[in-house]
């Protein structure tokens, strides 16, 4: 894919980036470095600012070899991969587990999670959240609730694959984005809580 709205011809695959990053810091806090918890720690930080505002991740979240044709603004690549890797800080912060499982669809991870909050307290608050986030009206306010969801599958030691995250959240901001988005979601979220013939089995449709 390329820029939106840009004369760069640089293609970006949002997915393999993001998820080379998350392997490179998980690779550092798994051997104990300092470096991995501070720039964690900065993306934390990071989740409500707009790309670039921190120097301490330029080099975790910068997307484009070349910026030539680029515009002033954030490009939509450039917030998706911004807003992914703040959400795995969040989401990875006191786990030694990867919260990063490439091949996991985010939606996937939310029904699962569901399955297990609604089982636990009879309400379903998860599905209210991941609704949210469909409806949002901006990648703003997608990301506020998306924050709500990772912190709940954190305590659940629930995974998913941000780099597929990072590629719907750059699609959210262009046009038609947001319904593409919520089709890929909804067949996800739905074929792994579909009803099986068997009402006791744990078994998922795959």
């Amino acid at each position: 894919m390329t820029a939106t709205g840009t004369t760069t011809t640089q293609e970006v695959r949002l997915g393999g980036l993001v998820g080379r990053r998350i392997a490179t810091l998980q690779a550092l806090q798994v051997a104990g470095r300092s470096q991995a918890r501070a720039v964690m720690a900065h993306l934390r930080a990071a989740i409500n600012l707009p790309p670039g505002s921190d120097p301490a991740i330029w080099s975790v979240t910068a997307v484009y070899d070349d910026d030539r044709g680029l515009p002033d603004a954030p490009t939509p690549e450039e917030t998706a991969v911004h807003l992914a890797l703040c959400l795995w800080a969040i989401h990875q912060q006191s786990r030694d587990k990867p919260m990063h499982q490439a091949g996991t669809p985010f939606a996937t991870a939310v029904a699962e999670l569901s399955r297990r909050r609604s089982r636990d307290t009879g309400t379903d608050p998860v599905r209210h959240r991941f609704d949210a986030v469909v409806t949002s009206t901006g990648v703003s306010e997608a990301a506020h609730h998306l924050r709500g969801l990772v912190t709940q599958m954190r305590s659940g030691g629930l995974a998913f694959d941000y780099g597929a995250l990072a590629e719907d959240l750059a699609d959210l901001q262009r046009p038609g984005g947001r319904e593409r988005v919520a089709r890929r979601w909804a067949r996800q979220y739905h074929r792994t809580t579909a009803p099986t013939d068997n009402p006791t089995s744990d078994t998922k449709e795959n």
